[in-house]
């Protein structure tokens, strides 16, 4: 497939290349922490193995961390028992790039265990015991996430990704209730290694720590946590993968047959049926939904960044990067589509009525979210005068992505999750030039976007409410303009494209 493709090549080579610059980190951060004594050692490397595995664990939910270009059911016509099957997909799972740069990076433990000979020969079993974990984690989730279809398999994935997303905050808050106000934050830290050191996601990294302190029965009863919790994940994903070979997965249509929906509600003509058809997408979709939760999620990151201090302009105008994003989402709506592309090219639907409709769907979606967050941001940063430039800019990052997606998405097909799969699944196929493609359009709508951030920053600069007023002015101007252009131009291109976008979306579809 690398040999095929020079952006996958390179794409390869930029993640060997960032893989290798993080090992070189935690190799010379492991040395140099070895000679900090044992309880600093200690402290890394529970809390590093631990978070590691929680990564390993939450990425099938949220990255597409596990290759599922091999899996159990594709390897289910081969004379392979269920043993053979797991051990393969477990070498896959060490043999790629993440596993490799995690097996490396583990390794590079032994630098931090020197200076202790018991450290180091627990490490010799523990820490390939701690990869193992890490494969077995990923792959047992992953099992449990690609067969969870329907709402509660997806609404699962939208709190682990809510929860990721929030980690900073999280992790704040327990530290705060970790001992009283006047505790040493050292005493704090050391109280949440040694409860960690008992979790099956830590229990494996602390085995050495506790050894070379004397502490030999508290080791020993670590490492059964650890053997444990390695009997448990196996039986787990061999229970799925018997299932998963016997009976392939199916895909169940959601919602109910014979509700009309927003088709019910929108009047009739081929832009107000594209419109209806998008909207139960955002509203429905969980692939969508996803993005609507980023919308209300980010400005939290950005307040914990602020560390709690909200009040002032900056924090008023939190909404905009997240509005930016959204604005963004339809770059795959033709993907999104999958088989059903078909039936909207079998209608004969022009691709200015195609194009429009879709944007009206996305803006129905994204509009209020947009003006209910700015309001809330605004509200909390005491800075009222500000809201205009607020709205005015957050709209016309919104506008300035859905106009230049109504383009984009004419020419351009990405792998996507197929509808009722897992919203975080990685489907093979993406490749680097769709990465920088995307990183072009986010630059481009940023350009769009320049000018009313312009005088939202000189409004909130002088405190002027003219500036801020004129703003929203040229911000409603620039993205509804952006927004008409997107689709006259992209209807154009999509009288063209249309059956080569449909060829796209069957060699690309994540079935």
């Amino acid at each position: 497939m690398l040999a095929r493709s020079v952006w996958q090549l390179v794409g390869f080579v930029f993640g060997i290349a960032g893989a290798a610059g993080a090992l070189a980190v935690a190799v010379v951060g492991l040395a140099l922490i070895g000679a900090s004594g044992l309880d600093a050692v200690r402290g890394v490397m529970t809390i590093g193995g631990a978070l590691l595995v929680v990564g390993w664990s939450i990425a099938p939910l949220v990255a597409g961390g596990v290759d599922t270009t091999v899996e159990a059911e594709q390897l289910a016509p081969f004379p392979l028992t269920t043993r053979q099957v797991m051990l393969a997909l477990t070498v896959v799972g060490i043999a790629g790039v993440p596993g490799i740069a995690t097996t490396l990076g583990v390794l590079s433990g032994f630098a931090a265990w020197g200076r202790w000979p018991v450290a180091v020969l627990a490490a010799v079993i523990c820490l390939p015991l701690g990869v193992l974990g890490c494969v077995l984690a990923s792959r047992t989730v992953a099992s449990f996430s690609n067969r969870g279809r329907g709402r509660f398999g997806n609404g699962v994935a939208l709190v682990a990704f809510a929860l990721l997303v929030l980690t900073g905050p999280i992790l704040t808050g327990l530290l705060g209730l970790v001992g009283g106000a006047g505790d040493d934050f050292a005493e704090r830290i050391g109280a949440v290694v040694a409860g960690i050191s008992w979790t099956p996601v830590g229990a494996v990294w602390a085995v050495p720590g506790d050894l070379a302190a004397g502490a030999y029965l508290s080791g020993s009863l670590k490492l059964l946590i650890a053997l444990a919790t390695l009997a448990a994940l196996w039986l787990l994903w061999r229970r799925n993968v018997v299932a998963a070979s016997v009976s392939p997965r199916r895909r169940i249509a959601s919602g109910r047959a014979g509700r009309l929906s927003w088709f019910g509600i929108a009047p009739t003509g081929a832009t107000a049926a594209g419109w209806a058809r998008s909207l139960r997408y955002w509203l429905g979709d969980p692939r969508y939904l996803r993005n609507l939760v980023i919308v209300v999620l980010l400005p939290a990151l950005f307040a914990f960044a602020l560390g709690g201090h909200v009040e002032g302009p900056l924090f008023a105008f939190a909404v905009v990067l997240p509005a930016l994003l959204l604005g963004l989402v339809p770059y795959a709506d033709v993907a999104y589509d999958g088989s059903a592309f078909a039936s909207v090219l079998a209608t004969g639907i022009t691709g200015r009525a195609d194009r429009a409709g879709r944007l009206l769907g996305a803006a129905s979606a994204c509009v209020p979210v947009v003006l209910g967050v700015a309001i809330v941001t605004v509200a909390l940063s005491g800075r009222w005068e500000l809201l205009p430039a607020v709205l005015g800019t957050g709209l016309c990052a919104l506008f300035a992505g859905l106009g230049i997606c109504a383009i984009s998405s004419a020419y351009i097909v990405i792998p996507v999750p197929a509808s009722g799969d897992n919203i975080f699944k990685r489907v093979p196929g993406q490749t680097f030039t769709a990465g920088l493609a995307l990183m072009g359009f986010t630059l481009l709508a940023g350009a769009l976007t320049a000018p009313a951030l312009g005088l939202a920053v000189a409004a909130a600069v002088a405190g002027s409410a003219a500036l801020s007023w004129l703003s929203l002015v040229v911000g409603l101007l620039v993205g509804v303009a952006a927004a008409v252009a997107g689709v006259a131009i992209g209807g154009r291109v999509f009288d063209r494209t249309g059956p080569l976008l449909l060829a796209r979306v069957h060699a690309t579809a994540g079935y």
